[in-house]
């Protein structure tokens, strides 16, 4: 029997695409993007790992015991589906779960097969396998006890901390075109997370945090890197402003393993309007994380429009494995072919929308994360 690890892993089941396709932020479309991983003939190249559903044990890692019970329907007559009452009562409204994060029929499997997903990848990694990818994870902005931005739960904090039995120092970078909040103020106060996001920072565009000047508290002073950036980056700029500074992150810090949220909420024509990406964009950051050869959890995150999404996953996973699947490559006939049109190719083009950052501007923003970076080492015992 060859015991040798795999290379990649990619974290699914029937099970967890059908609860992560009734998330009303995203219904359907987590069935879109393993269908077309499928139809490209990349699953076969990578090993699969059906998640379990996580415990009330495993959530309260992170999360309180009100907010589980709360979340996972377990306080409303039990089973998993707690989303017929209204919200607007004291107790719903607590808890985040009104608005952008209303209960719906299936959160409580939602919640407990999202982080039993990214508890899987985690585990796999610290198994030996290289990468693992769990695309229905990277549900970024909850926090301990409040549901927020589309998340209700935080399995990306989840996954880090099973990280933590494992190896000392632990690099979270966030590709979303939304801060990773939730992530972020969870380690604010540690020395063996670091976390560094890439957002859109504006009046007015969710969740208003991570300023430049934002790097951490106490013992976690310089460990939480931000990079504020303006609407309508290019694929250049957006690479500009991160290559330089998970340069220096990875190598002040040497963490050893690392996790990437690979939210895809800023390509071209996403709802959100937010950055103006190709996937190209999240290739070669990608690319540039698995060079160095540190085990790394892929996970997903934003992205409202689901072909996109699809695309651009499933490009990531064919990196994951090795290969690559070209832009211009033909999507394959299968269920969601009629998604794909006009074009029926891989490619996500940008917009017409102005980039409304400039080369100083971007540089400005590395160079301030940089300095950070040396003034916080310089202190460092």
């Amino acid at each position: 029997m060859d015991m040798t690890p795999p290379r990649a892993v990619l974290v699914r089941s029937a099970r967890g695409i059908a609860a992560a396709d009734r998330l009303p932020s995203n219904v359907g479309r987590a069935s879109r993007v393993h269908a077309l991983i499928d139809a490209l003939g990349l699953g076969g190249l990578a090993q699969v790992v059906e998640p379990a559903a996580a415990t009330d044990a495993e959530l309260a890692a992170f999360h309180s015991e009100e907010f589980i019970r709360r979340v996972t329907g377990s306080d409303c007559g039990g089973g998993s589906d707690c989303g017929g009452g209204s919200d607007s009562d004291s107790d719903g409204g607590s808890f985040g779960l009104a608005d952008d994060c209303a209960p719906f029929a299936g959160m409580g499997e939602h919640v407990r097969l999202a982080a039993g997903g990214t508890l899987a990848a985690a585990a796999a990694v610290v198994g030996g396998a290289q990468v693992a990818m769990h695309w229905e994870g990277g549900r970024h902005h909850a926090a301990r006890a409040r549901a927020a931005g589309f998340c209700y739960v935080n399995d990306a904090v989840l996954g880090i901390l099973r990280l933590q039995d494992a190896f000392a120092r632990v690099l979270y970078v966030d590709l979303d075109a939304h801060h990773g909040d939730g992530v972020q103020d969870a380690f604010a106060f540690s020395r063996r997370v670091m976390t560094l996001s890439v957002h859109v920072a504006e009046r007015g565009f969710y969740p208003g945090s991570g300023a430049a000047a934002d790097e951490g508290r106490g013992r976690g002073a310089g460990h939480s890197l931000n990079l504020p950036l303006q609407r309508g980056a290019s694929d250049s700029r957006f690479a500009r402003a991160l290559e330089p500074v998970l340069a220096a992150a990875v190598g002040s810090f040497r963490p050893q393993a690392v996790v990437v949220q690979c939210g895809c909420d800023g390509l071209g024509g996403d709802p959100t309007r937010a950055l103006n990406l190709t996937p190209d964009a999240l290739v070669r950051a990608v690319r540039g994380v698995l060079a160095w050869r540190l085990p790394t959890v892929l996970l997903g995150g934003g992205g409202y429009s689901h072909a996109n999404a699809a695309r651009c996953w499933a490009r990531l996973t064919a990196v994951a494995c090795g290969a690559d699947v070209a832009a211009a490559a033909d999507v394959p006939d299968h269920a969601f072919l009629a998604d794909y049109a006009p074009a029926f190719d891989m490619r996500v083009d940008a917009t017409l929308a102005p980039d409304e950052n400039s080369d100083a501007s971007v540089d400005a923003a590395a160079a301030r994360v940089l300095a950070a970076l040396a003034a916080h080492a310089s202190r460092s015992p």
